[in-house]
């Protein structure tokens, strides 16, 4: 009966890893897709209507440069909003790293709606997206994605900013 209960057990932990990681995948392909899109876009935006977006670049202390992209102030209930920031044009099979994302990684749902903030509830005031670089002039792509007051229709908006320091 013991070594009943303790096979069980293991089957029961075996297929919550199994779980987890085929979760984890199926997230992983998201931010491909995204990541694509980004590179397969050739028309950008520098502003949206429905919310406002912002990016800037600064010099660190220790010689590297931090770049930042704020999403925030909706002007419409945004639902399920994903977010994601790629630098310099940076192919997906070569790169290294991963790069700054909102709402593709999570299990919980982000929300930017107007005049509503409730973290706790997933209502967010905006979202600050940021990573560092070793050159003084890149060129960030952002996706901004949500989905409208129902969640039914999807919306998806491309975004570039060219940005330097000046010294």
């Amino acid at each position: 009966m013991r070594k009943l209960i303790v096979a069980l057990m293991i089957a029961l932990f075996l297929s919550a890893c199994q779980n987890e990681a085929q979760i984890l995948q199926e997230k992983y392909e998201r931010y491909k897709l995204h990541y694509q899109s980004i590179l397969n876009t050739t028309q950008f935006k520098t502003s949206s209507e429905h919310f406002s977006i912002e990016a800037s670049l600064v010099k660190l202390s220790d010689g590297q440069y931090r770049y930042d992209v704020f999403v925030d102030e909706p002007k419409i209930a945004m639902h399920d909003v994903e977010i994601l920031v790629i630098v310099d044009n940076g192919l997906l099979l070569v790169s290294d790293k991963m790069m700054p994302s909102v709402g593709l990684f999570e299990d919980e749902s982000y929300r930017l709606i107007p005049f509503q903030v409730d973290v706790d509830l997933g209502y967010h005031k905006g979202f600050n997206l940021n990573g560092i670089v070793d050159t003084d002039k890149i060129n960030l792509k952002v996706v901004v994605m949500w989905k409208d007051y129902f969640e039914i229709k999807t919306e998806r908006e491309y975004f570039s900013f060219d940005l330097s320091v000046e010294e």
